[in-house]
């Protein structure tokens, strides 16, 4: 696959959602941003029913922990039930055909990958298309490593479990650096960062401004050039400048991509407005399911 015809190829497989397509794969494979993220299998389609069934395997192993009592025998056995939720997303997600489209069509339009593993069942995948890119990814991902080993290292009954899963959205140094890599604006990256770093919920914040932004007059929603991307503020120039080159070079190449880009934007806006309500949708679920 080169050239034109691949991406006449990526545009026209229904494997994936054009937000896929055109953010992560193209968006990198054009130079238009260094590298993009997703989180598998969360953001590919079917991610429900890869969840459920990885649930249905992984249940009996899980119940039968509450069994266990002595402490030496609950710690084999924990490692046991993780390497087998490893497996589990192997079997279950890697094999789908819906990371194998994303997969095939990253490699065949020159990209390259790196994985890192959130939990047993859940990775972030990175696109990106130069040896550069790659080195510094590779670098905050160990370091992302280190943080976690260290706030493992000095547990505590105050952290909540954010802090505990993911240590990194709270050291603005390293969000910083990510945000570079990224693509996005430095004004959105240091206001995302500072603000995890102060406890400041970026989703409440965000559609906050949406909110009060609206009252005066309409958003230009290319500021919200890319999926889970928070500015500063909804009327941020560089946000807003970056969102329509995106969109004059998908218009340079045709084939109805800047008009689906179109509605991706208006999408993310969306989505970030409706952050808040739906993280409390997600917890009250999550309260819902009993320990497994």
């Amino acid at each position: 696959m080169k050239g034109t015809s691949s991406i006449e190829g990526l545009l026209g497989d229904e494997r994936l959602p054009p937000r896929i397509k055109i953010e992560n794969c193209l968006s990198v494979k054009l130079g238009l941003r260094p590298c993009s993220q997703l989180t598998v299998p969360a953001e590919l389609p079917e991610a429900d029913s890869m969840g459920a069934a990885i649930d249905r395997r992984m249940y009996p192993l899980m119940k039968g922990l509450d069994s266990i009592n002595d402490i030496r025998k609950r710690v084999k056995t924990i490692r046991h039930v993780k390497e087998e939720m490893r497996s589990a997303y192997e079997d279950i997600v890697t094999k789908s055909d819906r990371y194998r489209a994303l997969m095939d069509w990253a490699k065949g339009l020159g990209l390259r990958s790196l994985h890192y593993e959130v939990r047993p069942t859940v990775r972030e995948v990175f696109l990106y298309s130069n040896a550069h890119t790659g080195a510094a990814l590779k670098k905050l991902m160990d370091e992302r490593r280190r943080i976690l080993r260290s706030m493992i290292q000095r547990p505590s009954t105050e952290i909540d479990r954010m802090h505990v899963t993911y240590p990194e959205e709270f050291n603005a140094d390293w969000l910083t650096r990510m945000g570079e890599l990224l693509g996005y604006p430095a004004c959105c990256a240091s206001a995302y960062a500072s603000d995890r770093a102060s406890g400041v919920s970026v989703e409440e914040r965000a559609a906050h401004q949406i909110e009060e932004a609206e009252r005066r007059e309409p958003i230009d929603p290319y500021a919200y050039f890319v999926g889970y991307f928070f500015p500063c503020n909804p009327r941020c120039k560089t946000a807003q400048d970056l969102g329509h080159a995106f969109s004059q070079r998908f218009e340079g190449i045709g084939h109805g991509i800047a008009t689906t880009y179109s509605s991706i934007v208006e999408g993310n806006l969306r989505l970030v407005r409706d952050q808040p309500e739906i993280i409390r949708r997600y917890q009250a679920k999550a309260s819902e399911v009993p320990s497994r």
